[in-house]
């Protein structure tokens, strides 16, 4: 029995040793930018809130080799839009919806020289609105919560998503990665919105090889 494990042990350290190397993570984080949010709803003017989008999440990834990669993306973001009003006692309503996704991904490595590798990977977008919220601001100065946009949103996105991943490597554990996106729902955020949901997205992040 000894020697039985013994043999084992043997055979499994550089299986080990293999996983390990082809396991990594990345932690990132970025900007948004989504289209097609909003209709003009009773006719009122309607505003993206672009400067209020964002997105942070975490990659975990297997290598099945040096140039290509299987990974699953989570991410919780947030982004914006509402209607400005005339002649009313409502000055505007901003609506701010918060999501969570899950991505999976396959990277396929298209170039690389010294220590730069670069990425193609398309990949699904698996969506669901977490929480949203809106405030009103009032001709008087005072904030309401209630809720004048609609909220008849739909609550789970699927998309397609393709995107680029240049990787700059500090060293074989460490690199810096930079990463614009762009994701195509299959549907539409509201049924009286002319096209579907679509999101740019640029992105940083940290990753680590294990």
């Amino acid at each position: 029995m000894k020697k039985l494990f013994i043999l084992v042990a043997i055979f499994a350290i550089p299986f080990c040793g293999f996983a390990k190397s082809r396991f990594f993570i990345n932690l990132n984080a970025g900007w948004d930018h989504t289209t097609n949010k909003y209709y003009s709803y009773n006719n009122y003017n309607f505003f993206d809130q672009d400067g209020a989008e964002f997105s942070w999440g975490a990659d975990l990834g297997y290598k099945f080799s040096d140039a290509v990669r299987f990974r699953v993306e989570s991410r919780f973001g947030k982004y914006s839009y509402g209607q400005e009003y005339t002649g009313a006692e409502l000055l505007k309503t901003t609506m701010d919806l918060n999501y969570f996704n899950i991505n999976p991904h396959l990277d396929f490595r298209v170039w690389n020289k010294n220590k730069l590798e670069l990425f193609v990977s398309p990949g699904l977008k698996l969506e669901y609105i977490s929480d949203s919220n809106q405030e009103t601001e009032l001709t008087d100065g005072s904030v309401s919560d209630a809720g004048y946009v609609s909220s008849k949103y739909a609550e789970n996105m699927t998309g397609f998503v393709g995107s680029a991943i240049l990787k700059y490597n500090i060293n074989s554990k460490w690199g810096v990665t930079l990463s614009p996106e762009y994701t195509l729902y299959f549907k539409k955020l509201y049924d009286k919105n002319d096209n579907n949901m679509a999101r740019f997205s640029t992105r940083l992040g940290i990753e680590y090889t294990f």
